[in-house]
């Protein structure tokens, strides 16, 4: 008797709540099929609703759940049922980090970051401030080559407009790009670095701070000093609300909160 009760005691007691999760995804997704499927008569009205939005969904809540768990313990309970725990981690931080990108840039906020400094940035160091652009932003995106697209087009026009050296102001970009994704915590070479080495990106942060800021000090004050004009540089219109979301995950990521609530938050 004192065996079977044991057993009874070691058991998980059984809490409705905890099936919360999978009845949002069935509302979200079944419920949005049958809607626009019957009720609309959408063709393929159960494709509407992307079945990984509906998953996503259903995780964050599950994962907001049992306060007795922090967020990284539920994470790591989470990915090692999906399988690997570091390769379910890393895949999902990819996930996000690509559809915050995707969304954010869709929605002009690149731009709006960058004319937003620009218009910060005297003609004199114009070259200078397009450096320092870009590497705030590509720590922001997370991507070289996507700050290196978003800032080449405007640029061009700037250095069209106040007659700069081209070749300097793009090198100044490029230089910036490279700067910003090797020290961004949401770049997939740091995440892909950090979970098969096992280390924090905080600590990956703070090495290779070390080495690339020196070479980035330099390069900005010979930048600062090179390449300016005194003709001003031509103002575009920016929405502050639309560079939001990039400034507040580059201090989220800063400050050292899980990489997974800084992109779903961002």
């Amino acid at each position: 008797m004192q065996k079977v009760s044991n057993r009874q005691s070691d058991r998980t007691k059984a809490n409705g709540f905890a099936l919360i999760p999978i009845g949002v995804f069935l509302v979200l997704y079944v419920g949005s099929g049958i809607y626009f499927q019957y009720i609309e008569g959408q063709d393929q009205g159960f494709y509407v609703m992307p079945v990984v939005v509906a998953f996503t969904i259903a995780i964050l809540i599950a994962l907001l759940q049992n306060r007795k768990y922090s967020f990284d313990d539920k994470l790591k309970i989470m990915a090692a049922g999906m399988g690997n725990e570091n390769i379910a981690v890393m895949i999902m931080i990819f996930l996000l980090a690509g559809a915050f990108s995707s969304v954010a840039t869709a929605a002009g906020g690149s731009e709006s970051v960058a004319y937003l400094l620009l218009s910060f940035i005297p003609g004199r160091q114009v070259v200078f401030g397009f450096f320092l652009i870009s590497c705030i932003l590509s720590m922001a995106m997370g991507t070289s080559c996507g700050t290196i697209s978003v800032l080449v087009p405007v640029a061009l026009a700037a250095a069209g407009a106040a007659d700069l050296n081209i070749p300097l102001i793009l090198g100044s970009i490029v230089g910036g790009a490279m700067f910003g994704d090797n020290l961004s915590f949401i770049s997939d070479t740091t995440i892909a670095a950090t979970k098969t080495q096992g280390c924090e990106m905080k600590d990956k942060f703070k090495a290779n701070f070390k080495i690339a800021c020196p070479a980035a000090v330099i390069t900005g004050m010979i930048l600062l000093f090179t390449g300016g004009t005194d003709a001003a540089v031509q103002q575009h219109p920016f929405h502050v609300w639309q560079a939001l979301p990039y400034f507040a995950v580059l201090v989220m990521a800063v400050i050292g909160l899980n990489v997974l609530l800084v992109l779903g938050a961002g």
